[in-house]
C-alpha cells in the first residue's frame, strides 16, 4: 500500500540534538537536523542504543535496518520507505511528506513520521515531543506506572522528569529548609528499586522512593542552593516535570554576605559575653562578723571594706569600660553563699575576695600577703587559714544544711565545676601577686591553694587575697593607714589591668582562630 504526501526537501537543516529515552530508563543523545517545519533524526544514532543493525549502501544511497521481524529501507533524497515482513516476504511502501536526508555519510529521517512507522512495526509506543526535543520508547509490559527518573541540568537549576505510563493523580511538593524535597503522587505505582538506584547529580544527591497502597512518595536530597520546587504535568505525555530553581549568583553573594554578617555579630556577641566588663569585689566579713582582730584592735571587716572601696574607685577611674559590683559597700553581714550569688547575678567576669590574715597568737612576727585559688590545701598553714575564714558560716542560720564539708571528694566536684575558669584564675593570681610584690613593701608569700567557702559557686575566675597580717604590729599599722590601703588598692589595680589586657588579647586571638 502506498501513501502519497507532498514532497519537501529540508536539506538546509540546522544541526542540533534530541534526547532518546529507552524503556530501561537509560538515555542517549541523537543528532538531529532542524528545519522550519520538520525535525530530522540520525537513523544510525537511533539504532545504536537499541542494538539494532543498520546496513548502509553508499553506492545506492540506501540504508536498511532490521526492526523486529521487518526490514525497513530508506533512500536518500527520496520520500519512500519500504517495509518488508521477513516472515512472509510481503513489502509495503510508505511515502513520507519529506525526503530522507543524507549528510556526512549518515541518514536523517523525519522524527514524527519515523516514530509512527517504528511503533507500527515493533508494537511499542515511540513518542516524539518536538517542544522538549525528546524521543521516548515505552514498554507495554511494565507492571509499574512510574519506571524511572531523569535529571537534567538547566541554566538556573535542574529539571526532574518522572517518567509515567499513566496520568498521575494529585501531586504535593514540599521543599524543606534542611535540603529535603518531598513529592507525593497519588493513584500511581512505581518501581522503587529502579528509582532508589537513580544516579546522583550535583543538584540531586539522593533519591528515596516509598510506595503506599494509594500513592508514591519520592524524597530527594537536594543541594543547599535549591530554593524553589514546582511540579507540573507534561501536556504532551503522562510525565511529570519538577522544576528546581537554584540561587542565582547575586543571591549566593547576598547569602554569603548575610552569613559573614551573622559571623561578625556572633563574634561581637561572644566578645560581649566574655569581655572583662564586670569585676566583683568582695570585702571579707562585715556586720556581726568582725573577722580577724589586730594587736591594736583593728577589725578585718573595716580594712577589707576600705581597701575594696578604694580599689573599686580606681578601677572605675582607670578602666572606663568596666563596671564594679560590691558584695557589700557598708558594714553589714553577708552570708558566704550570697557573695558568689551576687557575683553570678551581676554576670561578673572576675571575683576578688579581700581578707586580712592573723596568727592564733598575737603579736606575731608572721607577715606577708598571699593569694589563694580554690583547690585542696597543700600545707597546714593553708588548712588553718581556710578553716579560720570558713568559720564565719557558724554565724549563719541553717549553715549545717547549706554547707558541706570540703573533703577531697567534694573538691573534685567543685574544681570540675570551675574548671572552665581555673586557668584564668591562675593568670590573674600571677598578675596580682607580681604587681603587689613590685609595689608593696610587704613579704610576698606567693600563690597558694585552699578550700574557701566564699569562692565556691563563683561562675567566673576567682581568687581570695590575704593582703597582710593584723597579728603583726608593723603590718597592722600599714593595713589601717590610708597610705597603706591606697598602695594595696593601686597594686591590685595594676594586676587587674595587666590581666585584663592579656585576657582580652587571648580572647580576640581565640575568636579569630575559630573564625578562620
Amino acid at each position: 500500500m502506498i501513501y502519497f504526501f507532498p514532497c519537501l526537501s529540508g536539506e538546509d537543516g540546522r544541526e542540533s540534538a534530541i534526547k532518546f529515552r529507552l524503556e530501561t530508563g537509560e538515555t542517549a543523545v541523537i543528532r538531529s537536523l532542524d528545519t522550519t517545519d520538520v525535525t530530522y533524526i540520525s537513523l544510525t544514532d537511533f539504532l545504536r542504543p537499541l542494538h539494532l543493525p543498520g546496513i548502509r549502501n553508499d553506492s545506492t544511497k540506501k540504508i536498511e535496518c532490521i526492526i523486529s521481524n521487518h526490514l525497513v529501507r530508506f533512500t536518500a533524497r527520496n520520500p519512500f520507505v519500504v517495509i518488508t515482513d521477513r516472515s512472509t516476504n510481503t513489502a509495503s511502501v510508505y511515502q513520507m511528506p519529506v525526503q530522507t536526508i543524507r549528510r556526512n555519510q549518515d541518514y536523517y529521517v523525519p522524527a514524527s513520521i519515523f516514530a509512527t512507522i517504528f511503533e507500527r512495526v515493533i508494537g511499542k509506543p515511540l513518542l516524539f515531543n518536538p517542544e522538549q526535543k525528546t524521543l521516548e520508547l515505552r514498554s507495554l509490559t511494565s507492571p509499574y506506572d512510574i519506571a524511572g527518573i531523569e535529571i537534567e541540568r538547566k541554566q538556573n537549576g535542574s529539571l526532574i522528569t518522572i517518567l509515567s505510563n499513566k496520568k498521575p493523580g494529585d501531586i504535593e511538593t514540599w521543599l524543606k529548609p534542611d535540603g529535603w524535597l518531598f513529592v507525593t503522587i497519588t493513584g500511581v505505582t512505581a518501581d522503587t528499586i529502579a528509582l532508589n538506584n537513580t544516579k546522583p547529580t550535583e543538584t540531586i544527591k539522593k533519591v528515596l522512593a516509598f510506595q503506599s497502597p494509594t500513592s508514591i512518595q519520592l524524597t530527594f536530597r537536594v543541594s543547599p542552593d535549591v530554593v524553589q520546587a514546582e511540579a507540573v504535568n507534561d501536556p504532551a505525555s503522562n510525565n511529570l516535570f519538577i522544576s528546581l530553581r537554584t540561587r542565582s549568583e547575586s543571591e549566593r553573594k547576598e547569602l554569603e554576605r548575610k552569613k559573614q554578617e551573622a559571623i561578625r555579630l556572633e563574634r561581637e556577641n561572644a566578645r560581649s559575653r566574655w569581655k572583662l566588663d564586670v569585676i566583683v569585689i568582695d570585702p571579707g566579713h562585715g556586720g556581726k562578723d568582725p573577722g580577724a582582730i589586730g594587736v591594736a584592735g583593728t577589725y578585718e571587716k573595716d580594712i577589707t571594706l576600705k581597701v575594696a572601696l578604694r580599689l573599686g574607685k580606681l578601677i572605675e577611674e582607670n578602666l572606663k569600660d568596666v563596671k564594679v559590683v560590691y558584695t557589700r559597700k557598708i558594714d553589714k553581714f553577708v552570708e558566704l553563699y550570697k557573695r558568689t550569688q551576687i557575683a553570678n547575678e551581676a554576670a561578673g567576669k572576675l571575683f576578688i575576695s579581700l581578707h586580712c590574715n592573723a596568727s592564733p597568737r598575737k603579736p606575731s612576727s608572721k607577715n606577708g600577703f598571699e593569694i589563694y585559688l580554690l583547690r585542696p590545701s597543700r600545707t597546714e598553714d593553708a588548712v588553718n587559714i581556710a578553716a579560720m575564714e570558713n568559720s564565719v558560716i557558724q554565724l549563719e542560720e541553717g549553715y549545717k544544711e547549706r554547707y558541706r564539708e570540703l573533703t577531697e571528694e567534694e573538691f573534685i566536684i567543685v574544681t570540675m565545676a570551675q574548671s572552665a575558669y581555673m586557668k584564668h584564675s591562675e593568670h590573674f593570681a600571677e598578675c596580682a601577686v607580681e604587681s603587689m610584690a613590685d609595689n608593696l613593701n610587704i613579704k610576698n608569700s606567693g600563690v597558694k591553694q585552699a578550700g574557701f567557702y566564699v569562692l565556691v559557686g563563683a561562675s567566673m575566675p576567682n581568687v581570695l587575697v590575704e593582703i597582710g597580717y593584723l597579728s603583726n604590729r608593723k603590718e597592722e599599722l600599714f593595713l589601717r593607714s590610708q597610705n597603706g590601703q591606697k598602695k594595696i588598692a593601686e597594686a591590685i589595680l595594676r594586676g587587674v589591668k595587666e590581666y585584663k589586657e592579656k585576657y582580652e588579647k587571648a580572647l580576640q586571638e581565640g575568636m579569630d582562630k575559630n573564625t578562620d
